[in-house]
């Protein structure tokens, strides 16, 4: 049996090496996903980090305001009010701030200043404008009284990184299952339907080879392509983490190489799940365009399971739940990939996720043998 095995491994592996598209979609794809991903991350923070000119003006500023108007962009060029508030209406400016001339600080509140301040709401760079110098406005009015003032005293009683955690956990695990599952899928799809379609499986099926040898070596050829495509998007993800931890500077949160094992490890044993999954899909679809369309809805699925166990709108539902989260083959992957980047998980927990997919896959390859021993399997 490990021969016959082996035997079909070795065709599917030959198969997969001579065909470029696959392989470049096993090798190439997760890290190219990952690395742009990380790219693109640090094409918007380069942008954000330059300076930008605003056209931003302000007319009859104290002398003490308006060197902290233009410590946020303003400019102290003098303009016209009339013409200013026209072009902030096209968007060709983007805020004008116009104090009266008599502009005071009236601590009883009686006889206060007004401060006119025009934007567009319709132009983002206007929007952030405004926000810039409300907070900045904020910071310069009368203090009647402090909260938080002594900075000696930690008030924040959570998890100071908790957000920046929260933001990691929320985006890496549904963006691994993507591009790993995206560089599997065609091969997953089409390598038993497309065997099917070619009349291929047919000279197979009447070989002596047993019918489950043929199932298990060509599980064994996707899970191979699977586990390279992991690699693959993990090294892209190192670059992803390194370029999100340089956007966070100081507030940057670091993982132990443990951690990252973990989510390997937690990555491949769903990987196994879903592969016995979309072999059976397959098996069953007549051709490779039907398998391509039906392997899409337990692909989805998984997508939606990664969404959800990251949305934070759903952790109430989801603490409900409690360890049964871990019990849902795929879903429980994600569950935990999430509390191994958030807040650190059991080893119960992690046990359990990885046999219930493990298990999962199993039954499903067990499947894939019993359709294979099923004589309808052969094309009429």
């Amino acid at each position: 049996m490990f021969r016959d095995i082996s035997t079909v491994y070795k065709k599917e592996i030959k198969s997969i090496i001579k065909d470029k598209t696959i392989l470049l979609m096993c090798i190439f794809l997760p890290f190219a996903i990952m690395f742009m991903e990380g790219f693109l991350m640090s094409s918007m923070s380069d942008t954000n980090d330059k300076d930008t000119k605003h056209n931003a003006y302000y007319i009859n500023a104290p002398q003490d305001l308006a060197a902290g108007l233009k410590a946020i962009g303003f400019s102290d060029e003098k303009v016209n009010k009339d013409t200013c508030i026209t072009d902030i209406k096209n968007k060709d400016a983007e805020i004008l701030v116009v104090f009266p001339e008599d502009f005071h600080i009236d601590l009883t509140g009686t006889n206060v200043s007004n401060i006119e301040i025009y934007y567009n709401s319709s132009n983002t760079e206007s929007l952030k404008m405004q926000q810039k110098l409300s907070a900045l406005l904020d910071t310069l009015r009368p203090e009647v009284f402090t909260i938080n003032a002594d900075p000696n005293i930690t008030y924040d009683q959570g998890d100071e990184d908790y957000q920046v955690k929260n933001t990691i956990a929320s985006m890496v695990p549904g963006l691994l299952f993507m591009t790993i599952v995206y560089g599997i899928l065609a091969l997953a799809s089409n390598i038993i339907a497309g065997d099917k379609e070619s009349n291929f499986l047919n000279t197979v099926l009447i070989t002596p080879v047993k019918r489950s040898s043929v199932a298990i070596g060509k599980a064994l050829a996707v899970m191979t392509a699977a586990g390279i495509s992991a690699i693959s998007a993990f090294a892209g993800l190192a670059y992803l983490m390194k370029t999100f931890q340089d956007m966070l500077g100081e507030h940057a949160v670091h993982y132990a190489i443990s951690d990252y094992i973990l989510v390997f490890f937690v990555v491949i044993c769903v990987t196994f799940a879903l592969v016995g999954l979309l072999l059976i899909i397959s098996t069953i679809a007549k051709n490779s365009r039907t398998a391509q369309t039906l392997c899409a809805i337990p692909v989805m699925i998984l997508f939606i399971g990664s969404f959800l166990t990251s949305n934070a709108g759903f952790d109430a539902i989801l603490t409900k739940f409690g360890f049964k989260n871990y019990l849902i083959p795929m879903w429980n992957s994600s569950f935990l990939t999430k509390n191994i980047l958030l807040s650190g998980v059991t080893t119960a927990e992690i046990l359990t996720t990885c046999v219930i997919n493990i298990v999962f896959g199993i039954l499903c390859l067990s499947f894939v043998s019993h359709l294979f021993n099923n004589e309808k399997i052969v094309n009429e």
